[in-house]
């Protein structure tokens, strides 16, 4: 077992990071609240924002007044009328801050029942990351980055108090004695991103020096969440690297490669990981290996852009997610963050084989970013199901059979070639864009334009045949690329706005 281990170094590389690879919001303004571990009471300012239907703005970001109200009134947005609580981080900088490295970050927060709509939970600006709504539904943990440390402060309350030093990862409720523990990482590793080589738990309401549950592997920060009985645990060990942890036997199990991984903490005990194309969640039954696809980016008013933050409620049937995606630089659009970001609540249905409903819980001219949900627990409402999954595996390679064209294209538009630099951190990468179609060889295909994917990027290299000029004509054997599942650890750049129209796959050009 290594013991915890601190450095300015070690907690500040990804800000490093972020200003050679540019596009995040990386300033460092002094700020009281940073300037000492120790612990300070933090004011609580009330506004209102309500749900509303996203317009794809992209006009530069001005930060906003933190403590201005929102634009209209709240509006009903209740789950089968139970109580949901959602907090997330705002960025008042730049707006690109989607993965709290800056200190220019406030904590926002939503409650169905006060009337209030969105509103300033914490307006002290300070870098703050990951929060995470505890199982009671009363408090919200969450990490100062510049800090290295764990916080948690009452629901509406002002006074704030230290859990532990580190990253919090997660947050837990035993079921055999009620206590609420909060996992946090400790052992920074200069991954990226950041992963930690020691868990400890901490009880939230008399933390002391913690206790060690995980040391076998590096766990990323993000996506890392416990089973009903607190054995297993998923997560990125480390990213990209999905899947379950034996959290008493000290082994794990890698189910797949992606980002942002959830596990169901509710009994239902299903995994899922984000593709590279952040628009897709691959569902796995862990008892089964049963996996099937979800995709999210289809809620009114994403329209087929990227989404990113991914995260289950303490209800399996819920999500949260942020989006849309329409800013910043071509290959990452991400890091462009921007004020059209907003948080989406969506509703699985009852087998866990869609999205469908979506409600948007925020409608502001400000960043939002990094949201967890909390929904008061119902009891003979709607009694969770362990065994219902979708009837049919919609990732069967069968599909790839079904769907395979052969089919004469031209270049509709001259379009760079993403570089390595910008889909860091992955290392191999595809490129969608637009062909018009000259002549259907094998198969049938009803529409003038095409869209489709090719690889670009392997191991870190552009590959000679990467670039596809405007007007050169090609004869590509292609496959839908949802019937090909180990493409989902792989980043996708969408140079397109046919976003109506299917995603196939080039299976000669990895060749």
């Amino acid at each position: 077992m290594r013991h915890p281990t601190s450095g300015f170094i070690r907690r500040t590389w990804p800000l490093l990071l972020a200003l050679l690879l540019g596009g995040w919001s990386c300033t460092h303004p002094a700020d009281p609240e940073l300037a000492t571990p120790s612990i300070k009471r933090d004011s609580i300012e009330l506004g209102a924002v309500s749900p509303g239907v996203a317009s794809l703005r992209s006009a530069p970001f001005i930060p906003p007044d933190p403590t201005t109200v929102a634009k209209t009134q709240p509006a009903a947005s209740q789950v089968d009328d139970r109580s949901t609580r959602v907090v997330w981080t705002r960025d008042t900088g730049k707006g690109t801050d989607f993965f709290s490295l800056s200190n220019r970050l406030i904590l926002m927060g939503y409650d169905s029942r006060d009337g209030r709509g969105e509103r300033v939970l914490l307006k002290r600006r300070a870098s703050y990351a990951k929060p995470l709504i505890t199982p009671s539904g009363n408090e919200i943990v969450y990490t100062l980055r510049a800090q290295n440390a764990v916080f948690a402060v009452p629901w509406g309350k002002r006074r704030r108090r230290h859990i532990a030093d580190g990253f919090a990862l997660a947050v837990w409720l035993d079921p055999a004695t009620e206590h609420e523990w909060v996992y946090v990482g400790r052992d920074e590793e200069a991954t990226d991103p950041p992963s930690y080589r020691s868990i400890y738990r901490y009880r939230l309401a008399d933390p002391g020096s913690g206790e060690l549950v995980w040391d076998a592997q590096p766990v990323s920060g993000d996506g890392f969440q416990l089973s009903a009985d607190g054995r297993y645990a998923g997560g990125l060990f480390p990213w990209p690297k999905a899947g379950v942890a034996d959290l008493a036997a000290g082994t794990w199990h890698q189910l797949g490669e992606g980002c942002w991984t959830a596990f169901s903490g509710d009994g239902n005990n299903i995994f899922w990981y984000f593709d590279g194309s952040h628009r897709n969640l691959t569902l796995v039954d862990v008892e089964t290996e049963q996996r099937w696809q979800v995709n999210i980016n289809d809620a009114p008013g994403i329209d087929g852009f990227e989404v990113y933050h991914p995260r289950w409620t303490n209800d399996s049937r819920y999500l949260v997610m942020t989006g849309p995606y329409t800013v910043g630089r071509r290959a990452n659009k991400i890091r462009g963050g921007g004020n059209q970001v907003e948080i989406w609540l969506g509703e699985f249905s009852a087998d866990f084989s869609s999205v469908e409903r979506w409600r948007q819980i925020t409608n502001n001219d400000g960043p939002d970013f990094y949201p967890d949900a909390w929904i008061e627990p119902s009891y003979g409402t709607k009694p969770v199901n362990t065994r219902v999954r979708p009837g049919v595996n919609s990732m069967d390679r069968r599909d790839a059979n079904e769907s395979r064209l052969v089919i004469d294209v031209r270049v509709k538009r001259d379009i760079p070639v993403p570089t390595p630099e910008s889909i860091a951190p992955y290392k191999a990468g595809l490129h969608a864009i637009d062909y018009e179609v000259v002549k259907v060889i094998e198969g049938r295909y009803d529409e003038s334009t095409l869209v489709v994917a090719h690889w670009i990027i392997r191991a870190g290299e552009v590959l000679d045949t990467a670039r596809r000029p405007e007007g050169s004509t090609h004869r590509l054997k292609i496959e839908l690329y949802n019937s090909h599942p180990e493409l989902e650890g792989v980043r996708l750049v969408m140079d397109t706005d046919e976003f109506s129209l299917p995603l196939y796959y080039d299976v000669d050009s990895e060749r």
